[in-house]
């Protein structure tokens, strides 16, 4: 018989060394836990012993079993069981040995019903039926997973690609190199552009040779097109050029495309190239308006960018929209309210009113609020005409550019008439002693805040040249000043991506970061906010309650005294009278003596 060997292993003393390091990281891990414990203080250790405590019960007693359970389950039902393919041997090796020759034959005669036996061509049917069935099940699941991951996205109209051209020999050459040169391709501008009709491949004495395709070589306005110019990374490009639309299946896009390139329709003269297209999804309730762009100049480098835009142009789907279509009347009813008593102001003050800031404050939250409604009515024109145009020709491409500038425009106007608004609240609460104390700080220490302001900003540019210098012309993220800069303050902010800067140059990468990271995180921000504390501090120091707080603090004596509620009024001491009140309760002055008669 032969011994097998026993496998071999680590060392012994490895479990020791083993749970000493178990040992170890515990108390470790116990140590810093109890330093935690006290720094966060008895209450909030409390909470986090119980969280702990229940996490742990819960992992223990429900979790695990579960999991367990399941895991069972699982590979009892869904496993099979392998069969145990050595067991026949043990009684054929034992007839083999037995004196008996015809044991070996009995052996063989009762064996045979453990042979394979193919299974039954009924059997074989009702498997591939199963399988099919199978099959179909995963497909429809995988139908459904499509359906969710991809939000249920529909492809509005049909998608296009357009370029735009400039003019053959756009570029003047020097006389000495007319010789040498034949011609030269300028950067794209609008004075360079071409708006010529051309016909297949570019020829433009057969204007009629396009096989259908004539649209491809002709060009179209941007006020055809309905469209908006594009800022990109080079230039500015218009809203028009030369569009092909490429419908609305797999089939006919690559159709289009092939005949694209086998007529070499992208050539030296072409300077930039969009596909646009919108898809719409119902989960959402959103347009998405998708650009993809592909720029290149006159020396050969190419940039590309996405661009998406989400835009809702059917407002009232849900339960909700009779409290908005509430909200928006009461909004301007106050509106109309308060114009009428600007009105009233403005008539009584005269030119003395435009020299009030909270008075222009009025004005422009007025103004922004009728601007808004004027672009809200013609984004929901436009609305409606894009809706009616897809209606009639689903075939065709559906141009939201317009209907998507005015959303863009009125998402704007929104904004800046929240910060205006947020301004107009900051004023109100100002009847708050504690905001008013706050903006008391602020304005006592506007000085050396507009002084760090002005350093971060130094320092931002520094960074942000430097960056642009040294990673502009190899990484993305710093291709231009501003995208530097951008990546810089996102660095501040946490969101930055070290290891595209590393791998380019772990030197100079590391060092630019840490020092960005010391400089202005650590030192500049730190102190910046160190300015404002003290600020803060000295304003508590001296803080006088204002006439407007006496008034709000009457106001509301008043309002408990008509609710019947008693309440103790206190008089404001004045800070500066605070010293010499304590002064004479410390050293109360001696009682006047009695007169003589």
């Amino acid at each position: 018989m032969r011994i097998s060997k026993p496998p071999r292993g680590l060392p012994w003393w490895c479990v020791l060394v083993g749970w000493f390091l178990v040992a170890a990281t515990s108390g470790v891990a116990g140590f810093f836990t109890m330093l935690y414990g006290l720094h966060y203080g008895r209450a909030s250790s409390l909470k986090w012993l119980i969280s702990m405590a229940v996490s742990f019960v819960e992992s223990v007693f429900v979790t695990q079993p579960l999991k367990v359970l399941g895991f069972a389950a699982f590979f009892a039902l869904v496993l099979k069981r392998v069969e145990d393919e050595e067991e026949p041997i043990v009684p054929l090796l034992r007839h083999l040995s037995s004196p008996d020759p015809s044991s070996l034959f009995r052996v063989r005669r009762n064996s045979r019903k453990d042979i394979y036996q193919p299974p039954l061509a009924a059997n074989i049917e009702k498997m591939k039926t199963t399988q099919l069935k199978e099959q179909k099940v995963f497909a429809l699941i995988q139908e459904i997973l499509g359906f969710i991951t991809d939000g249920n996205s529909k492809l509005v109209g049909s998608a296009q690609v357009r370029q735009v051209r400039v003019r053959e020999s756009s570029c003047l050459l020097a006389s000495q190199l007319q010789t040498s040169l034949n011609r030269c391709h300028a950067p794209y501008s609008l004075d360079v552009e071409d708006l010529s009709d051309y016909g297949e491949g570019w020829n433009a004495s057969n204007l009629n040779s396009s096989n259908g395709f004539s649209q491809a070589w002709q060009y179209q306005s941007q006020s055809q097109r309905r469209g908006y110019p594009i800022w990109g990374k080079l230039t500015v490009y218009q809203g028009g050029g030369y569009v092909v639309p490429l419908g609305t299946d797999h089939q006919s896009a690559s159709r289009i495309l092939q005949y694209l390139f086998d007529n070499t329709w992208l050539d030296s003269l072409t300077r930039a190239v969009f596909v646009e297209f919108t898809v719409y999804n119902a989960n959402v309730n959103l347009f998405c308006i998708i650009t993809l762009t592909l720029e290149t100049s006159a020396l050969g480098t190419f940039f590309t960018r996405a661009d998406l835009q989400s835009l809702r142009l059917y407002h009232f789907t849900d339960g909700w929209h009779p409290f908005v279509v509430a909200a928006e009347v009461v909004y301007f009813l106050f509106l109309l309210y308060y114009m009428v008593m600007q009105g009233k102001l403005i008539w009584k003050q005269k030119w003395c009113y435009f020299h009030s800031k909270w008075n222009l404050l009025e004005l422009a939250i007025i103004l922004a609020s009728w601007s808004a409604l004027a672009v809200f009515v013609k984004r929901t024109i436009l609305a409606e005409r894009d809706i009616q145009g897809y209606r009639k020709h689903k075939e065709e491409v559906i141009s939201l550019s317009e209907t998507a500038a005015a959303d863009a425009a009125l998402g704007y106007i929104i904004a800046f008439l929240v910060l205006l608004s947020t301004v107009k609240l900051w004023h109100l609460l100002r009847l708050n002693p504690k905001m008013n104390m706050i903006t008391s700080a602020l304005r006592r220490a506007w000085g050396d805040i507009s002084g760090f302001v002005i350093v971060i900003f130094i320092m931002l540019l520094a960074y942000s040249i430097a960056s642009n210098l040294l990673f502009g012309w190899k990484l993305r993220s710093y291709k231009t000043l501003f995208d530097a800069a951008e990546t810089m303050i996102s660095l501040q902010l946490g969101i930055f991506n070290y290891e595209e800067v590393l791998d380019y140059s772990p030197v100079l990468g590391s060092f630019l970061i840490g020092s960005c990271i010391v400089f202005m995180t650590f030192v500049v921000l730190n102190l910046f906010i160190s300015v404002i504390l003290v600020a803060f501090n000295e304003e508590q120091k001296y803080y006088e309650l204002s006439e407007e707080g006496e008034i709000v603090n009457l106001l509301l004596m008043k309002i408990l005294s008509f609710l019947g509620i008693k309440c103790k009024r206190q008089e404001p001491v004045n800070s500066s009278e605070q010293p010499e009140l304590l002064s004479e309760a410390r050293h109360p002055q001696p009682a006047p003596a009695a007169p003589q008669v």
